[in-house]
């Protein structure tokens, strides 16, 4: 099957301009009517909401540290009243172990008002934790992109309503304003409501920084810089995205200099975390895997442009980045990062477009398992084009042409954490893999313990110095 004719027949799987044409095509969700509510609901006992908050705070918070986890913890120890309702509400209903959240869930709406026919918005208090509320609820629901409108708003407002921000108070605004980017800037960009929101929107001048009370915990420090990481990335992926969605190519970052910026993050990771990149069984912090799939995914559809002078990097590029992503769905926080399905699905389309145009059908069969496994509700218009596919490529694959990797002789220098070709000649594999499985042992890529051509790994990460060498041009926004 050549790309052409998978354009023509599965066009909801293709990746065009930065955008996947699913999302660019109409699915109804109704979020109002997935909930099951009682008005009958009791408010929970303190030993229940006590166990939620630090469930919140062990699952949630250490991927999207959007709430001050100490004074938190420390005003409701001493009467959870003195928090808002729809604060408490958004905190429990986003809990791991809560099996109500979607009462939780309807009861913040309640307590904002947005389920009265009546409502508008200056019906919402102006204050941090109502904009800290309606970013949970839209993390729970991210259908609803108005509750990012209605944040974006409050906190253009919030400067007139506070007459002092204290150091702690301007830190969570920043995180806020930076989780709200980065909820828009990590999102379905063909949608007309959050490209718009996403020109509006502007970029906080400064990164977050660990408070006081952080740098005392043991991952306190580690854990904002990595938050910073993500949020930097997000920047540069958007800025893409909007650039091939505008057709501003000129703006595009080169791919050397971002292979360059790639790589630096990379050696600055220790040894043993650079391992567990790829490995199925060593555990691993989900925000380091998180800007590993980010690079990947981004450097990935950088390569796609040109793909025929890039399809090495494409291929090897391709089956790491599955890799990554079949380990990352399977950790604790995944939910908890910003954005987690939608970039895990965005990614491993990306990784179906480098599999047709390679020829390489036998990791197709996984994508779609994986797919499935991660949307919640399942797109079925998604799912019936993938099975179409795979009952053609199964139909194809005895005349199926080899492929272009197997003709030309393998790069001389490797990318990072690259999967070494198992041998020369390379078999089309006719076993399809399933999510439990590693994906490399079906590839024609195997992982390869010896690191290439790495140096020696720095102690800390770098934050935004890597990026701002990059130059991104922002008149164009």
């Amino acid at each position: 099957m050549n790309y052409q004719e998978f354009q023509s027949k599965y066009p909801l799987l293709v990746i065009k301009n930065g955008q996947a044409a699913y999302e660019m095509s109409t699915f109804n969700y109704d979020y109002q009517h997935n909930y099951n509510y009682s008005d009958s609901i009791t408010e929970p006992s303190i030993e229940l909401e006590t166990s939620l908050f630090k469930d919140y705070f062990k699952s949630v918070h250490p991927a999207y540290p959007l709430l001050f986890k100490q004074c938190i913890m420390n005003i409701h120890s001493k009467d959870r009243n003195l928090l808002s309702k729809p604060l408490r509400y958004a905190i429990m209903m986003s809990a791991s172990t809560c099996k109500l959240s979607d009462s939780f869930y309807q009861l913040a709406r309640k307590e904002l008002y947005l389920t009265s026919p009546k409502f508008s918005l200056p019906m919402l208090p102006v204050r941090l934790d109502t904009v800290q509320s309606l970013l949970l609820m839209y993390k729970y629901n991210n259908k609803a992109s108005h509750y990012l409108q209605l944040a974006h708003t409050l906190l253009n407002q919030l400067p007139s309503h506070v007459l002092f921000q204290h150091q702690q108070q301007s830190e969570m605004i920043l995180r806020a304003r930076w989780i709200l980017f980065t909820s828009i800037a990590l999102s379905n960009l063909s949608d007309s409501t959050l490209y718009d929101l996403y020109i509006q929107i502007d970029l906080p001048a400064d990164l977050p920084q660990p408070l006081d009370e952080e740098l005392q915990e043991q991952d306190g420090p580690a854990l904002i810089n990595r938050f910073s990481q993500i949020v930097n990335l997000s920047v540069l992926y958007s800025h893409t995205v909007q650039s091939m969605i505008t057709g501003s190519v000129s703006h595009i970052i080169c791919i050397d200099q971002f292979k360059t910026t790639r790589q630096h993050w990379h050696d600055s990771l220790n040894p043993v975390t650079q391992n567990a990149l790829i490995s199925q069984q060593d555990r691993i912090d989900i925000l380091i895997l998180y800007n590993a799939v980010i690079y990947d995914t981004l450097y990935l559809l950088l390569l796609s442009r040109n793909y025929h002078h890039h399809y090495h990097d494409a291929i090897e590029t391709s089956y790491r980045l599955q890799v990554m992503v079949q380990k990352w769905i399977k950790h604790s926080g995944f939910s908890s990062a910003i954005q987690s399905k939608r970039m895990a699905i965005f990614a491993l389309l990306l990784c179906l477009q480098i599999h047709i145009l390679s020829n390489t059908f036998d990791c197709v069969e996984n994508i779609r398992l994986i797919i499935n496994s991660i949307q919640s509700p399942i797109d079925s218009r998604l799912d019936q084009q993938l099975n179409e596919l795979l009952g053609q490529l199964t139909l194809d694959r005895i005349t199926t042409p080899s492929s272009p990797y197997e003709q030309q002789p393998q790069p001389q220098q490797l990318d990072y954490f690259s999967l070494r070709p198992r041998q020369q000649t390379l078999m089309p594999s006719t076993n399809c893999s399933s999510p439990s499985t590693p994906l490399c042992l079906n590839s024609p890529l195997v992982q390869d313990k010896e690191w290439v051509g790495l140096i020696m790994p720095q102690e800390h990460t770098l934050l935004q110095e890597q990026l701002q060498q990059l130059q991104i041009e922002e008149s164009d926004q």
